[in-house]
């Protein structure tokens, strides 16, 4: 069975939409190609709709309504609208897996990829963004792996708030977790911005700008409760330009190297 063929409409309306995408190119008896033609893409894009692998563009979408009557506009608008937690942050991590770069802002936190265990529990404890910590604590640390291991760029920029770790229950935890920064900031771009630019571009919230394994641009915004994937091209340019804005402010790799030694140094 395909992963086409294995989506279930009831799961979520992107898979709905991609479940009605093939129905309706197989009741009109056309290939992937001939679709492709219509919307004037290509076959693997047409067969990643129908994967729900990537979202229908409204371009697509509205292309598709004129030639064949259908409403794949409307039930984009809707899934859109109404995505689950559930929806994004599974999409978010489809995208991450195998992309190219990744630029991410966190702000007041240090990234997961980059966290130690004791420093994600001591989060998911103390802010109690989850009711099962154990579940919550696997998965982050299985996408810390995951990111790890695979050969992406990764480009991160965090506030120098991140590095204040008072509420940590140790010194040895604290101590772990600036060490595990400075070793990783050797792999990994890490920027840090001062607390003297507290007024800048990511003070609206955290957000990443990824390119995918298929070279497609998409943007994650995190929000309080779950997150948001960004399709829409000039949404995405928009978020990209708040990254630079914001890599502008930081320090320079080894000048944010230098701060979280002079952290490190001050615990021992």
């Amino acid at each position: 069975m395909s992963v086409a063929e294995s989506l279930n409409p009831t799961d979520s309306l992107w898979h709905a939409t991609a479940v009605h995408l093939r129905t309706e190119r197989k009741r009109r008896r056309l290939t992937l190609e001939q679709v492709a033609e219509i919307i004037r893409a290509d076959r693997q894009r047409v067969g990643n709709y129908e994967a729900n692998r990537l979202q229908i563009t409204k371009e697509h979408a509205e292309i598709l309504d004129r030639t064949w009557g259908t409403n794949f506009a409307v039930m984009r608008h809707f899934a859109v609208l109404f995505g689950t937690e559930q929806d994004w942050v599974k999409e978010l991590w489809d995208y991450e897996k195998n992309a190219l770069v990744i630029k991410a802002y966190i702000a007041h936190f240090i990234p997961v990829p980059l966290q130690t265990e004791a420093y994600a529990r001591a989060v998911l404890e103390t802010v109690r963004l989850t009711k099962d910590v154990e579940q919550e604590m696997q998965g982050r640390m299985a996408r810390t792996e995951k990111l790890l291991k695979q050969k992406t760029s990764l480009w991160l920029l965090i506030d120098e708030s991140a590095l204040e770790l008072d509420w940590l229950p140790s010194d040895e935890a604290k101590k772990e977790q600036l060490q595990r920064l400075l070793d990783m900031s050797e792999q990994v771009s890490v920027r840090v911005i001062k607390h003297t630019k507290r007024m800048h571009g990511g003070t609206a919230g955290s957000f990443e700008v990824i390119t995918t394994a298929t070279g497609q641009d998409v943007g994650y915004i995190w929000a309080q409760i779950g997150g948001k994937v960004v399709h829409v091209s000039d949404q995405v340019r928009e978020l990209s330009l708040r990254w630079d804005r914001l890599g502008a402010n930081a320090l320079t790799e080894d000048d944010s190297r230098a701060l979280i030694r002079q952290k490190l140094e001050r615990l021992k």
